[in-house]
């Protein structure tokens, strides 16, 4: 969400139910503006305690950006690494999958040749 629309949002909440306040409320003018004036104080507040809390999750943002930027290449040395280790020590099974299926395939080859070929008759 994009942080002057939530502010803009929360201004526009807390002045409508100012507003709203003023106008249900039958006082005389001399406690409408104490009221407004509380109120007013009220908003500065709790704006001054949303730009706080913004400023925090900013600086958990940029702290979990340095702490990925650390840890992501990292992280990737490492994966290389087990990959790296995998093919080396599943080439030898590699290879010999590879012999047993030429050899099976040999096999199969010199099965074909000895059985005898089948004649088709032609009607």
């Amino acid at each position: 969400m994009d942080k002057s629309r939530f502010v803009w949002g929360l201004l526009t909440g807390a002045t409508a139910s100012a507003v709203a306040i003023l106008f249900t409320a039958p006082k005389s003018g001399h406690e409408v503006r104490s009221q407004i004036r509380a109120t007013s104080t009220t908003i500065k507040h709790d704006l001054s305690d949303v730009k706080a809390q913004f400023q925090e999750v900013k600086a958990s943002l940029q702290s979990l950006i340095t702490t990925a930027k650390e840890i992501t290449p990292e992280a990737v040395q490492g994966i290389k690494e087990s990959v790296d280790t995998w093919q080396k020590e599943t080439a030898p099974i590699q290879m010999k999958i590879q012999q047993d299926i030429e050899a099976i395939q040999k096999s199969m080859d010199e099965l074909q040749q000895a059985l005898p070929k089948k004649t088709t008759k032609v009607s």
